[in-house]
């Protein structure tokens, strides 16, 4: 058994997402804790929308962290963890990136995920977001 925060799950688009618990840790099953946020990740990647931006701009990776309710809706607007990639070519269009991920968050809650796994795995999930990357 892997415990929580120790497992990355990459799912295609670019989009990443990671357990980063934020209470006392738990151990929990990785293939359990994968599927769920390979789930996670791509109901919040069909909700991405890429913002009209230079090519120099799909070099930036953005991170969020998201804490969500047990029933799926947010508990909070997601978190700007950081960005990644960020250089003169592209650094005035960095904000914009950031918004778009944090609206594709927006746009999906509620997510539907397994209430039993709430508390272990997805309360508090970190999302990347690298439209460069595919997985």
């Amino acid at each position: 058994m892997q415990r929580a925060g120790t497992g990355l799950i990459a799912a295609t688009l670019g989009l990443a997402a990671c357990v980063h618990p934020r209470e006392p840790e738990v151990r929990v099953d990785p293939v359990i804790a994968n599927a769920v946020l390979a789930s996670a990740a791509a109901q919040v990647r069909r909700c991405y929308r890429s913002p009209n931006t230079s090519s120099a701009s799909r070099r930036i990776v953005t991170r969020l962290v998201v804490h969500f309710n047990a029933d799926g809706s947010l508990a909070t607007l997601p978190v700007l963890l950081g960005q990644t990639g960020v250089d003169a070519d592209n650094g005035a269009e960095a904000p914009r990136m950031a918004e778009a991920a944090s609206l594709a968050v927006i746009r999906c809650a509620p997510l539907r995920l397994p209430p039993e796994q709430y508390a272990s795995i997805w309360h508090s999930i970190e999302l990347t977001f690298s439209p460069l990357r595919r997985v």
